[in-house]
């Protein structure tokens, strides 16, 4: 039997500008509620900030799940929210939230805790590199429309576009996760793996982390260009 579910999709700006973003999120949720038996009732869209916690539609419905005792999917933990507040406000109903991008996992505020630090270094550090990489080509070629949207041409198909968004955003994420845990002194991808089945990350798969499946993980980009 299908799991009952509604998905959140949002976006923090105008939403002619983030229509794709909206439609890979959506795409995305789509594929997990395939593969993990949850029957998507009802898509809703919102275009405010993930830090303000005054989002009428993402509030009415976060009741409405609770009411229903159905469960509340979006793509990532800070599609969500990027305040670990509201998740301790609702810390008795998180066992009906799921991230696509976590495969069928039930999260704590542990989990949240550390997924929220390193997606928020994750814009610090995004913002440095595109600021850098649009100073690159300006400088390159002054000339050049660098900032015109109308430039980019996508050539892949949509599906193909989500998947390897997809495995990229995850792979880079247990990266990031795997150089803090080392900073911390867990040095081996034993005690690695280790660390990341505590907290209770699973592989996209739905696994359990083992020192092959991370070793591949780690290597990700290395082999990939």
């Amino acid at each position: 039997m299908l799991k009952q579910a509604y998905g959140y999709l949002r976006a923090s700006t105008d939403p002619k500008k983030q229509k794709n973003s909206i439609e890979v999120q959506k795409a995305v949720i789509d594929r997990f509620a395939k593969l993990c038996g949850y029957d998507i009732r009802q898509y809703f869209i919102e275009y405010k900030s993930g830090g303000d916690d005054e989002r009428p539609v993402f509030n009415n419905l976060l009741n409405q799940c609770i009411s229903e005792q159905a469960f509340l999917i979006t793509w990532k933990v800070d599609r969500m929210s990027r305040s670990l507040s509201i998740f301790k406000k609702i810390q008795n109903h998180l066992h009906l939230l799921r991230f696509a991008e976590l495969s069928d996992v039930e999260p704590n505020l542990l989990m949240l805790s550390v997924l929220l630090g390193v997606a928020h270094q994750e814009r610090i550090n995004t913002g440095v590199r595109v600021r850098a990489t649009y100073q690159t080509l300006k400088a390159r070629d002054p000339n050049h429309p660098w900032g015109n949207p109308n430039m980019a041409i996508n050539v892949q198909p949509l599906g193909e576009r989500v998947r390897i968004q997809n495995a990229s955003d995850f792979n880079q994420r247990i990266q990031r996760l795997c150089g803090d845990f080392r900073l911390a002194g867990y040095c081996s991808n034993k005690q690695l793996a280790l660390k990341l089945n505590e907290i209770g990350l699973t592989t996209r798969r739905g696994s359990s982390f083992t020192q092959s499946n991370l070793h591949r993980i780690l290597n990700y980009g290395h082999n990939n260009g």
